[in-house]
């Protein structure tokens, strides 16, 4: 029997689909590999006791999340589909969606959600790798289930998306710490791609942490260049901008990456009594 703490705790893990926001143009859907349909694993993630196993399921028109989250000897399933284009480099997600569901008790609950946007895609040694721009993270996922059957055949295309193999791998190596090598990884997607801001805006963050504002301020600017209302470039530039003693300027990008509803630069302004 389980304990009266136990029955009084309420537990909730929320296991989202954040999806990145890019352009929505079309593409032939013979390009698309088929090896990108079918169910595939998140990390599980433990929590307060709880263990949750996520699956996102990738068919031609629709895609699914089923989370299963386990506490002891039960288990509550939360399933959420959404109508998608699945295209040969991004995943459009046309609706949000959400579903959660208790165990009876209520002391258990599983959420799982999709919000409504795109997600590039990269398929590399029998793994998903899907790229999200909101917090500049990958994840990685490996293969749960039986495969769907693309529509249509597949027709073989060369990889035109290289410069997001090498910020891949400069994201990996920052979340080690290991900055000027992710820096050398970026370097080298821009010079792929010179209008890749995603490898743009990593760069300045990984400048912030070496100390080189200046270096920062340059790829924000360049990124605003590209896509003006890109929350994290002004909150970084201003950071940038209040570490070289530019307190105005920074106030400007904080307050403008606050309106962008940027969190950390609300709480910022906040906590010095700025207005936003």
């Amino acid at each position: 029997m389980l304990s009266r703490k136990i029955l009084l705790t309420s537990f909730m893990i929320t296991a989202t689909i954040v999806v990145m926001a890019m352009g929505s143009g079309s593409a032939e859907e013979s390009g698309v590999n088929p090896e990108v349909y079918g169910t595939w694993d998140l990390l599980e993630i433990e929590n307060l006791g709880m263990k949750i196993q996520s699956t996102l399921t990738i068919q031609k028109n629709q895609v699914i999340n089923n989370n299963t989250c386990y506490f002891r000897e039960y288990s509550v399933v939360a399933q959420t589909s959404s109508p998608a284009v699945v295209t040969p480099d991004e995943i459009r997600i046309l609706e949000s969606s959400m579903a959660v569901e208790d165990y009876s008790p209520g002391f258990l609950r599983c959420k799982a959600s999709i919000e409504a946007a795109n997600m590039r895609y990269q398929i590399r040694d029998g793994k998903l790798f899907l790229y999200m721009e909101d917090n500049e993270e990958t994840i990685e996922l490996t293969r749960s289930g039986g495969q769907f059957r693309a529509a249509k055949s597949y027709k073989q295309s060369k990889d035109s998306k290289p410069e997001l193999t090498y910020t891949n791998q400069g994201t990996t190596y920052s979340k080690k710490g290991k900055y000027n090598e992710a820096i050398k990884e970026y370097d080298k997607a821009i010079e792929l791609n010179p209008r890749y801001k995603i490898a743009y805006y990593n760069r300045s963050v990984a400048y912030t942490k070496t100390g080189q504002y200046d270096r920062a301020i340059n790829d924000c600017n360049k990124v605003l260049q590209l896509d003006p209302k890109h929350a994290n470039s002004y909150y970084t530039r201003g950071v940038s901008y209040w570490h070289l003693g530019s307190k105005n300027q920074a106030v400007k990008d904080l307050q403008a990456a606050a309106k962008l509803r940027h969190k950390g630069a609300r709480d910022y302004l906040t906590s010095m009594g700025i207005k936003w």
